[in-house]
This record gives structure tokens, sequence and C-alpha cells, in this order.
């Protein structure tokens, strides 16, 4: 079972990654060029997958956020659902593109920048309002790489040495409970981190990652 927990060695070196671009990037542009890094291996892990494996797996912005002290706020209902942050990225960077007018490899650099600065201000904005999750149920690419290729992967359940404890939903950043929505045994959402914070979480050991795709007409959890 993979196991990568958000206060582990590889999470802290990701949010230190991500905090040096944030303090950095100002002066030395061609750092943000990170961010077409980190949207190519969030794609590699929706083909490979299958939704939102890569930002659970390797998304320094999440490390980050996911190390700051958490509200026990719950996020509103449904806000993973809204279709309207695509729409809201697009907008933000059609803005800037005119704004700054890129036309070098360093205005570019200044370009993902500017995004990156503006979308973690709007994540901290959430922290404080909601919880510290809060960009990852609204981040445009965690909406793009779910669209992909949603469901190939889950996290499966041992129904038998499952006590309903709800520990797994405690620790997921969205609230999931995987035994409670379980289909043929695996529990699949588009939204799903597969950080396996559910399994690490689990005093029984009863979740665990599941890579083999769906069988044919199996339906995604709801």
């Amino acid at each position: 079972m993979r196991k990568s927990p958000p206060e582990s060695l590889k999470r802290r070196i990701e949010a230190a990654l991500f905090a040096a671009v944030l303090a950095l990037g100002w002066r030395y542009p061609y750092l943000a060029y990170c961010l077409l890094v980190n949207v190519a291996v969030g794609i590699a892990g929706a083909l490979r997958h299958g939704g939102r494996h890569g930002c659970g797996t390797f998304c320094p912005r999440g490390a980050f956020y996911s190390l700051l002290p958490d509200t026990g706020r719950k996020l509103p209902a449904g806000l993973l659902a809204k279709k309207t942050s695509l729409f809201a990225m697009a907008a933000m960077v059609a803005a800037l593109a005119f704004l700054m007018r890129p036309a070098t490899v360093r205005d570019w650099g200044r370009l993902f920048y500017a995004m990156i600065a503006f979308t973690t201000a709007v994540g901290l904005a959430g922290w404080l309002v909601f919880n510290r999750h809060f960009w990852c149920s609204v981040c445009p690419m965690g909406k793009i790489c779910k669209a992909i290729r949603p469901g190939k992967s889950g996290i499966r359940v041992d129904a038998p040495s499952c006590v309903k404890c709800g520990l797994c939903a405690k620790a997921c950043p969205f609230g999931f409970f995987p035994p409670g929505a379980a289909r043929d045994g695996v529990f699949r959402d588009p939204d799903c981190l597969h950080c396996l914070r559910c399994a690490e979480r689990c005093p029984k050991k009863a979740l665990s990652f599941e890579s083999a795709p769906p069988a044919p007409g199996q339906p995604l959890s709801p």
C-alpha cells in the first residue's frame, strides 16, 4: 500500500519548494515555470490512474496547504461540483496576459508567477474563511484532471475489517466516507485525491489504493 502522509518528509519538501517559488519567483521569474511541470504531472496522473491522482501524490501547493493549521470548519456543500472555477481561471489568465503582454521567456515567467501568487492568495483566504483544503476543492487543474479519466482507480474497502468508525471521513480533505459509498468493494469518486490519508488513519487497515480499472458498466461512486 502506498503511503504518503501529509506530514511526511516528502510533503514537507514539496511545501518548501512551493514556498521558495512563492518567495523568490518575483525576482527570478524562471522559477515560475515549475507551474508547467505541476500541470504535466497532474495530467500524467489522470491518464495513468484516473481522476485527481496527481493532486494527492505530487502537488507542492497542496502540500503547502496541508501543513497549515486546520480550522475544523467544513467546506460548503456542493463546492466540488461547481464549474465556475474553470471560467474564473480562464478569465484571470486572459486578463493577466492582456495587462502584462508577455513577449519573452522572462515575461511569461512573470505571468506564471502572477498566477501562482494570485491563486495562492485566494487559497489562503479560503483557508481563513473555511479550511485549508479550500483551494483543492476549487482548483481548476483538479477539475480538468478529473474530467480527463475519472474513476479508473479508487480506494479498496475491506468490508469485514471495517468498523465504520468514521475516522477516514475525518482525515479526508473533502470528508468522503469510502465504506459508505463503495461499489463492489471499491470507492471511486472523480474528486478523490488518492492521498490515502483515509487509509493512514484507519485503525483496522481496511482501506488501500486500488489501481485496476473498473469493471465494464461499474458505476462511479456518487
